[in-house]
């Protein structure tokens, strides 16, 4: 992406979390690519993924996610924060639901920020296997929930 999506302003770590799981929520690619660094240093790994390297590789990921499944109710807390000046690493508890509501997963997250050319952005997130409660019936193909 160029131009003036590229340009929103994070004020800090928490303004680029609430935005990334509200874009998470909303399936949104513009607005997820307005959150990560665009850098080569900016990384993910998904539950029980591989990791993932740049900027390029990480929202072309997202975008495979945002494909593949209806809006999932997205839910998190901030477990612990970690802080100085440029950078910023923040553990979480997510709780995903599938949109039809029949999966939900516990997942514990690790995201990074790092204030770069006058705003904070995402650098990295990790999230582990969740941890998943069926509810009463079981989808005949498993929603991505992450």
């Amino acid at each position: 992406m160029t131009g003036p999506t590229l340009r929103m302003h994070f004020s800090d770590p928490a303004a680029v979390e609430a935005a990334f799981y509200a874009a998470f929520r909303e399936l949104d690619d513009a607005a997820m690519s307005r959150i990560w660094l665009q850098s080569p240093d900016a990384s993910c790994i998904h539950p029980g993924g591989a990791l993932l390297q740049g900027a390029a590789q990480v929202l072309e990921s997202w975008q495979e996610i945002f494909r593949e499944t209806s809006p999932p109710k997205v839910s998190y807390r901030v477990v612990r924060t970690s802080a100085d000046a440029r950078l910023a690493v923040h553990t979480v508890e997510e709780r995903v639901s599938s949109g039809a509501g029949t999966r939900h997963a516990v997942i514990l997250a690790t995201n990074v920020y790092t204030f770069a050319d006058g705003s904070w952005r995402m650098l990295a997130h990790h999230a582990s296997l969740p941890l998943v409660e069926k509810a009463t019936t079981e989808p005949s193909q498993s929603p991505s929930l992450h």
